[in-house]
């Protein structure tokens, strides 16, 4: 446990909770510290702060923000400050460091201004301590994912040091929105979260907020997402380059609601060297080749892509994914066993894919993860989550 002093008007006391990070490249330990930053109403606000090995200079910033449709909250807390899939990987070989920022969402019975208010407080706390962390707050970045590009965006626009800007799967434009093409954020969710307005809605939106010259934007996006449309990013990118800035999209095939999932190892790949190499650019970091670090998500990844090489001994036992578990046996046979619900299935091994046939005659399709304790469902028939791959872990 640590204690640390903040200038913050709310003169907080946040208690630190210091964890060892699973995640080591090169024998190089990190330290993922949790805290409370602020208050928002009544609810503590809480960070999750990820901090390289010491080093001499002081370490570019990168905020992130999390998505989740702005959906969760209780009457007691608020959703937990998270980090990006890339978040461990870019901590250690580049040296930055990575905070996770939290705010109060429609369960907390909260407003998109409230949210904006609690990132601002939580920055504010850091940038308050940033000595402590060896923080140079002269190169700061943000990003966010789906509901969190949202509010992410508008963030980048207020802090004259905001040099780059990440934004995955997102939403930019809440008033030049088809809900048909982007179900987020529903009529619903609007109203709930105090955009019931045009006018709201442009105040949440970057797109008509942009500051003069915009940090330098990296804009990810599948071609099938079916919650936030990818023309959101194109339209976002060109208004970025016409304020002054400099934006780049990548748009990937055959993925839906998600670009920074290691259990898409190519587009993960890509989306990861695309990030670091403008962070390299932006923040001046010094002394790092782009070479040497794809090397080194390569390794990271490697256990990460299908095997070719399946056979009937490597997926025998059970297999589990929230509440559903399969359990293969020999001979082709199996059972899926959901809550108290046991149900037989057969299932066939194809070269590089299982094939599960249910007893209604459906088809389910799997792919074994070279490291032979995972495996994942590649949905093909909901138009909602097509593409998206659903995560069995070996028991």
């Amino acid at each position: 446990m640590e204690n640390l002093q903040t200038n913050s008007v709310r003169a907080i006391k946040p208690i630190l909770t210091i964890i060892a990070c699973c995640f080591v490249l090169n024998g190089t330990a990190q330290k993922t510290i949790d805290t409370i930053a602020t208050k928002g109403g009544s609810y503590d606000i809480p960070i999750k702060i990820q901090l390289p090995k010491k080093s001499i200079e002081k370490s570019p910033i990168f905020f992130f923000v999390h998505g989740g449709g702005w959906n969760g909250g209780t009457q007691k807390e608020v959703p937990p400050a998270t980090i990006s899939g890339d978040a461990n990987f870019l901590v250690n070989e580049l040296g930055i460091i990575y905070v996770g920022l939290a705010y109060r969402c429609k369960g907390n019975n909260a407003t998109f201004a409230d949210a904006i208010n609690d990132l601002e407080s939580s920055v504010k706390w850091f940038l308050d301590n940033a000595n402590r962390f060896n923080a140079d707050t002269t190169r700061i970045g943000f990003g966010g994912a789906s509901a969190g590009s949202t509010l992410s965006a508008v963030m980048a626009q207020k802090y004259p040091n905001c040099m780059v800007y990440i934004g995955s799967e997102g939403m930019y434009d809440l008033v030049d929105h088809d809900e048909k093409e982007s179900p987020f954020p529903s009529t619903e969710a609007r109203k709930i979260y105090g955009l019931d307005t045009t006018e709201k809605s442009k105040m949440a939106s970057a797109f008509y907020n942009l500051k003069e010259n915009p940090p330098a934007s990296l804009l990810l996006h599948g071609k099938e997402d079916r919650l936030c449309h990818y023309t959101q990013s194109i339209k976002f990118a060109k208004k970025i380059k016409k304020s002054g800035g400099k934006a780049k999209v990548m748009l990937y095939d055959e993925i839906n609601h998600t670009c920074l999932s290691a259990a898409y190892p190519d587009v993960f790949k890509k989306s990861v060297l695309e990030i670091a190499t403008l962070f390299i650019s932006e923040f001046k970091i010094k002394n790092k080749n782009i070479e040497t670090i794809q090397t080194a998500l390569d390794k990271q990844l490697e256990n990460q892509y299908p095997t070719k090489d399946i056979t009937e001994s490597k997926i025998i036992g059970s297999w589990k994914f929230n509440n559903e578990d399969l359990v293969f046996k020999p001979n082709g046979k199996g059972e899926q066993k959901n809550n108290n619900s046991v149900k037989e299935f057969n299932y066939i091994i194809e070269n590089d894919s299982i094939k599960i046939i249910t007893e209604k005659q459906k088809e389910r399709l799997f792919f074994l993860r070279k490291n032979n304790s995972s495996m994942f469902e590649l949905i093909t028939d909901n138009k909602e989550n097509k593409y998206r791959r659903l995560n069995y872990i070996k028991q």
